[in-house]
């Protein structure tokens, strides 16, 4: 039997809420599909599940299985490989039906014969066809997470639960509460609101136990989605197609520079890239998690491991709708698309383009001419609109800036001036004491010679 070895402590509750305490000592696993009842031994646990109507996985039900693997395998170093169950050799991790399992269970990490084992109930028939974004594709999910180390985070044992504010399958397959608040006795959700994917602290479980794969999609990856079906599709490719046109799962990257790509959309969507944050794309596709709650967004973007940035998505691509992209810290590409849309490039040397109709570039992070330096590549006067935030331009004033304090030159003339535009060179400045001692700071680089004026600028 495989050996396991005892898990540490994050210090992050949220991560720690759902670590069993235990995981396999190998990251090499074997799974298998026992086809008789008998390749188990006559002492297998107190439940005895192979003597309650014992079955073998159906095709799609096998089909489901291995795809659950092979995320969990691309978010993670742990390799898992079929083999063919005999009496004389057993996989790591076996999945069967049994109606003995009520409805469904797995068993931890143990060097005993069942760990790491799963049993699906033969008879309900909630398990026979999953279909991601269902109950039946969840629970393969759900279970497989246990056969390799993650306990429910809805309780308190182990290490204790997740905090309340996480406590959500919003942030893990693994709790029984399907939103924040929920009583956490069952599972709520809408027929094809389930999570689709192991969410942002399985992710984190996972690669704290077994590391993190960076050779998962570690070139230029671009994800779309359909905006009719919910289907996923990277580079071209389409992925399992969900159930009622929901999407509902979290994105981890290895490298590359990758694209959220949405100009299929005409909706108002949101496009956040920040780790650990979420983009919604379409109220149509939101999850129901029950009692009148809805998921945050569409898809959220993983935690970083270790605080490694190669997992970040650089870029997002907006459709014709109004739309908001927001940036990290890295050098960003967004791109609006049509629709009055808002951008927010934060850290890093962003490049920024707001497309047709009326758009707003938002400066939120402290100006540095080497490392938050954005491009706006198409801004039009008037139509457009420069934000800058008073917690970033610590000297301006809430409101659209007078008309005293623009400048277009080289540099700042007088005491009043604090946003200088170069137009022969298209840089704009900030200057937090006009001609004072204090050098201003570029923050921005534009198109030569707009006729721009204070009115381009509001202070928030």
């Amino acid at each position: 039997m495989a050996a396991t070895i005892s898990v540490a402590r994050t210090g992050n509750q949220d991560i720690d809420g759902i670590l069993s305490g235990s995981r396999w000592s190998s990251p090499n696993l074997t799974y298998s599909f026992p086809t008789k009842a008998s390749y188990y031994g006559s002492n297998y646990s107190l439940s005895d599940e192979p003597q309650y109507n014992f079955g073998s996985l159906n095709g799609n039900q096998s089909r489901v299985a291995r795809e659950v693997f092979a995320t969990i395998a691309s978010v993670s170093n742990l390799t898992f490989a079929e083999i063919a169950e005999t009496s004389s050799s057993h996989a790591t991790i076996r999945l069967a039906v049994s109606d003995r399992a009520s409805p469904a269970w797995s068993y931890y990490p143990d060097p005993g014969e069942q760990g790491g084992d799963i049993w699906f109930s033969r008879s309900n028939g909630w398990y026979d066809a999953p279909v991601l974004g269902g109950y039946g594709y969840y629970a393969f999910i759900h279970e497989i997470l246990h056969s390799v180390g993650l306990k429910h985070g809805n309780e308190t044992t182990g290490f204790g639960a997740m905090t309340a504010s996480r406590d959500s399958m919003e942030f893990s397959a693994l709790t029984y509460r399907s939103y924040v608040g929920a009583a956490g006795q069952y599972v709520e959700n809408e027929t094809w609101g389930y999570a689709q994917t192991p969410m942002m602290y399985d992710i984190a479980a996972l690669q704290h136990m077994y590391g993190a794969n960076y050779t998962t999609r570690a070139g230029n990856t671009v994800y779309r989605w359909s905006s009719s079906t919910g289907q996923e599709f990277i580079d071209g490719v389409g992925q399992s197609l969900p159930g009622g046109n929901r999407i509902f799962g979290t994105i981890w990257d290895g490298g590359g520079s990758d694209t959220y790509d949405l100009s299929n959309y005409a909706t108002n969507l949101s496009v956040d890239l920040r780790p650990g944050e979420w983009s919604r794309f379409s109220t149509t596709q939101i999850a129901k998690l029950g009692d009148g709650q809805y998921a945050r967004g569409n898809i959220a973007n993983a935690l970083t491991y270790q605080g490694d940035l190669r997992s970040l998505i650089e870029n997002a691509t907006g459709g014709t709708g109004s739309d908001t992209l927001t940036g990290n810290s890295v050098a960003n590409t967004l791109r609006g698309g049509g629709g009055n849309d808002r951008l927010y490039g934060r850290e890093g040397n962003d490049v920024l383009t707001g497309g047709a109709g009326n758009d707003t570039f938002y400066f939120n992070t402290k100006p540095n001419p080497i490392s938050n330096l954005d491009q706006i590549t198409d801004f039009s006067v008037p139509s457009d609109t420069i934000y800058l935030a008073r917690s970033a331009f610590t000297t301006l004033t809430a409101g659209m800036l007078p008309s005293a304090a623009f400048w277009i030159g080289s540099q700042a003339h007088d005491s009043s001036d604090r946003i200088v535009y170069d137009t022969a060179k298209g840089g704009l400045h900030y200057d937090a004491d006009g001609s004072g001692t204090i050098a201003s700071v570029q923050f921005a680089q534009l198109t030569k010679g707009l006729s721009m004026t204070a009115t381009d600028f509001m202070i928030a």
